[in-house]
């Protein structure tokens, strides 16, 4: 199993390839991620909303890689790590909790700061992260169960049609992994999640299957500043007593 790359300090490592294979060598204590939501998600097409006409956009392509679930994937993660933070859609909890092997101890809303499609019946401003665990799971200071962070400005260049905030992510990262553990992303997509273990001064890895989302990553991670300059404002939190 040969990195696709390794920072200099050793501490972030990408591979290109199928996480349920490298699942077989790989392991982390905590993964965190943004898995395929298998919902099938379909370009918006101009249409009549309620009085005026809503326009397509040429940004919001077809995502023919998130139309199935598959429980392989739920399968390899929790060999890889005894914690599973993963992103996912409502629609889909009950299939994605039975098939983790762990049993879910959380669900955190993401409430953002606009919404991210029609009315279905309601205009959808949230995705959910559920938190699966071997053992019992306790995060690192106190939380809440909904966290209001904005989403990436449509008008900010993204790297990834999906791609996640680096705040929440740091967010993420600081709540449910302590400062020693390993972090794992077998869904890495453009790096968000190893961008912001650099800042943090984690040690992490990541996988994707697609190697120019490898590339992107990499190019990311080169870019990216470590935890002395990173300025990143992440949500600190308040440690247990």
């Amino acid at each position: 199993m040969k990195p696709y790359y390794t920072s200099p300090d050793g501490a972030i490592v990408v591979y290109c390839g199928d996480m349920r294979e490298l699942s077989r060598e790989l392991r982390a204590d905590v993964i965190a991620t943004d898995a395929p939501f298998a919902i099938a998600d379909k370009p918006l097409g101009a249409r009549r909303g309620r009085g005026h006409m809503v326009a397509p956009t040429a940004y919001h392509v077809p995502s023919e890689w998130d139309r199935d679930l598959d429980p392989a994937w739920c399968r390899a993660a929790c060999e890889m790590a005894p914690v599973v933070a993963w992103f996912g859609s409502w629609k889909r909890r009950g299939d994605i909790e039975s098939a983790m092997p762990h049993p879910i101890r959380c669900e955190i809303v993401w409430a953002k700061d606009t919404h991210v499609g029609p009315p279905c019946p309601a205009a959808m401003r949230d995705e959910r992260i559920w938190i699966f665990s071997r053992d019992t799971f306790a995060g690192q200071h106190f939380e809440t169960t909904v966290w209001e962070e904005p989403i990436i400005p449509t008008w900010e260049r993204r790297y990834h049609k999906n791609q996640k905030p680096e705040r929440l992510m740091g967010r993420l990262l600081r709540w449910a992994a302590p400062p020693e553990a390993q972090i794992g992303d077998p869904f890495m997509g453009s790096g968000t999640t190893l961008v912001a273990a650099k800042a943090l001064g984690r040690r992490a890895w990541g996988i994707d299957l697609n190697e120019e989302h490898c590339r992107v990553a990499v190019a990311r991670l080169r870019a990216a500043p470590g935890p002395e300059t990173a300025g990143l404002p992440l949500f600190q939190g308040v440690r247990h007593a």
